[in-house]
């Protein structure tokens, strides 16, 4: 684990990055029920690419990639630093590849944005996570971040 290093993100690996967070936040809302599976690809690619206009040259957003030696890349986080209307960074998406889970990498990804963003002079870092994905909350929670809003609902059908 000592291996892991973190870097800015290349073209190449952003423009596969964006499919795999498109294909990911589509599935994430139809499981939790926000979108139809109909429509939820053509919305999940929608905001994404209102949030990242410009992709990897889009202001004050910071796509960062985790690799080691022997593997190359494992891992991305995508953060938004501090912008006018909003107080501290916003992690919009934080993964490790699939099969590299459960190696400690994802701490050391969750740490590489709390120091950009610390060092980019933000306070906080926020972030929101699906209901389904536990493993993501006992790190998001191990990590020292606290319950900030809770957005429930209630399945009629």
């Amino acid at each position: 684990m000592n291996d892991v290093r973190t870097r800015p993100l290349t073209e190449a690996e952003f423009d596969a990055f964006r499919w795999r967070t498109i294909c990911a936040y589509a599935a994430a809302h139809v499981r939790a029920g926000d979108w139809s599976p109909e429509r939820a690809e053509v919305l999940a690619t929608k905001e994404t690419d209102a949030l990242l206009p410009d992709g990897l040259a889009t202001a004050a957003m910071v796509l960062i990639g985790a690799e080691t030696a022997a593997d190359g890349l494992i891992g991305i986080a995508w953060v938004a630093l501090q912008q006018e209307q909003k107080v501290g960074a916003w992690i919009y998406d934080i993964e490790i590849f699939d099969e590299y889970r459960g190696r400690g990498y994802g701490r050391i990804l969750l740490q590489a944005v709390e120091e950009t963003a610390r060092e980019d002079g933000c306070e906080t870092v926020g972030l929101n996570v699906f209901a389904d994905n536990t493993t993501a909350q006992r790190l998001y929670e191990s990590s020292g971040y606290e319950l900030a809003a809770m957005h429930m609902r209630k399945r009629l059908r």
